[in-house]
C-alpha cells in the first residue's frame, strides 16, 4: 500500500524542523496560526497592518481616532489553501524538484500545523473551466484527499495560470474570515493583482508563499532540452547560451520580483519566495516564526 501524501508531509516536517521548531508548532498557546478569532473582547488604536474590517466605526467617531475590535481566539480556527493548479506549477523549481511536489508539501505544512492544533482546512484552486474546492475539515482522510486533489489537479495539461480569478474565486467562496495561505510560482500574484489582494485582506489574514522557477535557459545543461510548459515549445539552444538573453531574462525576473514583494510589502501580507521542496518547511517556519513576533509585539 502507497504511503499517504499527509504521512510523508509529517516524516519530512520531522527531518526538517529543529526540537525548537517543533516547540513551537505544538499546543495550543504555542501555535504558529494566530489570527482573529469571532468573540469581541476590547477595543485598540488602529496600527498599520490592522484589518479594516476591523474598525469599530462607532467607537472611532466618538474618540476622533481610529479603534479596532480585538477578538479572543476561538477554540477551533479555520484556515484555507488557495492552490496554484496551473500549468506552471508542474514545471521544475530553482532547487530541481517540482513545484507540485513544494506546493504539496507547503499545503501539507499547513493541514500539519493545523491538525496539531484542532484546527480546520478548507481547499480552492483550479480553474474558470474546473474549479476545485474542499470545506473546512481537520480528519486525517480530509486532509489526505486535500493534498491529493491538490497533487493530481496539477499538471502539464492544466490550464495557465489565472491568479485574478483564482483571488477572485478565494473571495467570493469562502464567506468567513480564514487564515488563507496562497501557494503559487514566483511570477504571481502579479502587481495587478493588488486589488484582488486588498480585498481579500480585508477579510482575511493572508500568506503567500512563492515557488521559485528553476533556470529558464540552463546554458551550462545543454545535454537536455528546456520546454516552456505554458506554450509549449521547447528553448532554442541559441537563446539559452546567449549571455544577452540571460542578462535580459535576469533583469525580468529581478524587477517582477522587487515589483511583487513591494506589493505584499505594502499590503502587510507575510510572504515568502523559496527555491522549491527542499526549502519550503523551513523558509515557512521561518515566516511563521517571524510573524507570530510581530504579532506579540503588536
Amino acid at each position: 500500500m502507497a504511503t499517504s501524501l499527509l504521512t510523508r508531509v509529517k516524516a519530512r516536517v520531522d527531518l526538517h524542523t529543529s526540537n525548537r521548531a517543533r516547540g513551537l508548532i505544538q499546543g495550543r498557546g504555542r501555535s504558529l496560526f494566530k489570527g482573529s478569532g469571532e468573540d469581541f473582547d476590547d477595543l485598540k488604536y488602529y496600527q498599520p497592518g490592522d484589518k479594516i474590517s476591523d474598525i469599530d466605526w462607532k467607537a472611532t467617531a466618538r474618540s476622533g481616532e481610529p479603534l479596532i475590535r480585538q477578538f479572543n481566539e476561538e477554540r477551533v480556527r479555520h484556515l484555507s489553501i488557495v492552490a496554484d493548479t496551473s500549468s506552471s506549477m508542474a514545471a521544475t523549481a530553482a532547487d530541481g524538484s517540482s513545484k507540485r511536489d513544494a506546493m504539496v508539501l507547503a499545503a501539507g505544512m499547513v493541514c500539519f500545523l493545523a491538525q496539531k492544533s484542532g484546527d480546520l482546512v478548507g481547499m480552492v484552486g483550479g480553474s474558470e473551466s474546473s474549479p476545485l474546492q474542499l470545506p473546512s475539515r481537520s480528519s486525517d482522510g480530509h486532509l489526505e484527499l486535500l493534498l491529493r486533489t491538490i497533487q493530481q489537479g496539477t499538471t502539464t495539461a492544466s490550464p495557465s495560470a489565472d491568479s485574478a480569478w483564482l483571488l477572485e474565486r478565494a473571495f467570493r467562496v469562502t464567506t468567513r474570515s480564514t487564515l488563507m495561505t496562497l501557494i503559487t510560482d514566483e511570477a504571481h500574484p502579479s502587481v495587478e493583482d493588488f486589488t484582488l489582494l486588498r480585498r481579500l485582506t480585508t477579510r482575511h489574514d493572508l500568506l503567500v508563499i512563492r515557488i521559485a522557477d528553476a533556470d529558464p535557459l540552463q546554458g551550462e545543461e545543454l545535454d537536455h532540452d528546456v520546454v516552456d510548459v505554458d506554450v509549449p515549445r521547447e528553448i532554442a539552444s541559441m537563446a539559452r547560451t546567449s549571455a544577452k538573453v540571460a542578462r535580459d531574462v535576469a533583469a525580468y525576473r529581478r524587477a517582477r520580483s522587487e515589483g511583487i514583494t513591494e506589493m505584499l510589502d505594502r499590503l502587510h501580507v507575510s510572504h515568502l519566495l523559496t527555491r522549491g521542496e527542499t526549502t519550503v518547511v523551513d523558509d515557512m517556519i521561518a515566516m511563521l516564526r517571524a510573524r507570530e513576533y510581530r504579532h506579540a509585539r503588536a
